[in-house]
């Protein structure tokens, strides 16, 4: 069971090929499916930051709303991931650059959540974010361009370590290190020559393992 849920803001054109299973859009991203032909189940939010031919594009394909007040303490994001089943794994489509305070909101939202859902991973299309929460198993297969992406494992936990890290067909191998939140040790790893994918297990604590262009 899969679904991915689709925010506001400016997201590449390519992040439409992670598009996968029933699709619920947090506002503005019902512009972003407006445009590439998708077809959301459900939009929720307060509706501030869709424009004008989204909402058209919502009457005129008796898509379902849920509309909150501007004025509330959850974002449109955190409702929308709220409204996926339990167990099920999820797509977050959503800016990886621009607004500081939403990507870092973002990844500590999936973090927390990976709790209650499956395989959590963020994505603009460019840069895939997989959070972890142990134990656990990550296996990637078949990364686009793998020669040239950066792999970096970042410790979410600060109350307790990352244990028992163990990567395979990663050019810096671990091999059942801890990882600390606040240490860059595990930053800009790369794959093993001639590998295009790479598999990351753990025993405890959370992690969240970023695939980026290596600029």
């Amino acid at each position: 069971m899969h679904y991915t849920v689709i925010t506001g803001g400016p997201i590449p054109d390519e992040a439409q090929k992670d598009v996968e299973g029933t699709v619920f859009c947090a506002d503005g991203g019902a512009d972003f499916c407006r445009l590439h032909g998708l077809l959301p189940q459900c939009v929720y939010g307060d509706m501030d930051s869709i424009s004008e031919e989204g909402l058209e594009f919502i009457r005129s394909r008796s898509i379902s709303t849920k509309v909150y007040p501007c004025e509330k303490d959850w974002t449109d994001t955190e409702i929308a991931l709220g409204e996926v089943p339990a167990g099920a794994d999820v797509t977050l489509i959503c800016p990886i650059e621009g607004r500081i305070d939403h990507v870092i909101g973002n990844i500590q939202l999936a973090s927390q959540m990976s709790e209650r859902l499956g395989r959590i991973v963020l994505s603009d299309g460019i840069t895939h974010i997989y959070m972890m929460t142990g134990p656990d198993d990550l296996l990637c297969r078949e990364i686009d361009d793998a020669c040239e992406m950066a792999v970096s494992l970042v410790p979410l936990s600060f109350d307790a370590q990352v244990t028992g890290v163990r990567t395979t067909d990663l050019y810096y191998r671990l091999g059942g290190e801890s990882l600390a939140a606040g240490k860059t040790f595990s930053f800009s790893n790369r794959l093993a020559s001639g590998k295009s994918g790479f598999e990351i297990s753990i025993q405890s604590g959370r992690l969240a393992v970023i695939v980026t262009k290596a600029v």
